[in-house]
């Protein structure tokens, strides 16, 4: 197990071990997500330009939709897409 102090600006240092596993680096995006149990999971996004393009696209109606529902669309689809299970 690793450990990281948040600075006063929420800042997080990842540990060496943990950036070498995960393949990330210097300027590399990473997408977060709390489970129900409070815990952590940190995704790489691989692609930064582009890992967002389309997620919801299968799920257009032509309706309008509010920007709540639209982020919470977005956050599931990046876990779905970005998660290593």
């Amino acid at each position: 197990m690793e450990i990281a102090k948040i600075t006063s600006k929420g800042q997080v240092t990842i540990p060496k071990a943990i950036r070498r596993k995960m393949a990330v680096g210097a300027g590399d995006r990473l997408a977060f997500e709390v489970d129900s149990d409070g815990a952590l999971h940190a995704f790489p996004i691989r692609n930064a330009e582009t890992p967002l393009r389309g997620l919801l696209s299968e799920h257009a109606t032509g309706e309008p939709i509010d920007s709540e529902r639209i982020d919470e669309g977005i956050r599931r689809r990046t876990v779905e897409r970005f998660s290593r299970r």
